[in-house]
């Protein structure tokens, strides 16, 4: 019973977790009209989050016209 309860708590605390830096990364692109690359680099000094755990959480932004 007690791995059901560690398991869920996980999956909570992603999803929490996804939310705030989906959040922080909305107000970053939209406020700054920032890229792609400086959102992920914004994002690492404020979360410490690294690239392989923003892809495990599939966080995307939108695509930079300037591409």
């Amino acid at each position: 019973m007690k791995s059901t309860q560690s398991t869920k708590r996980a999956k909570i605390d992603t999803m929490r977790m996804k939310d705030i830096i989906a959040q922080l990364a909305d107000i970053i692109y939209l406020l700054c009209n920032a890229k792609k690359s400086n959102i992920s680099i914004i994002l690492n000094q404020l979360t410490n989050i690294t690239d392989e755990e923003m892809e495990s959480l599939n966080i995307l932004f939108p695509h930079d016209p300037d591409d």
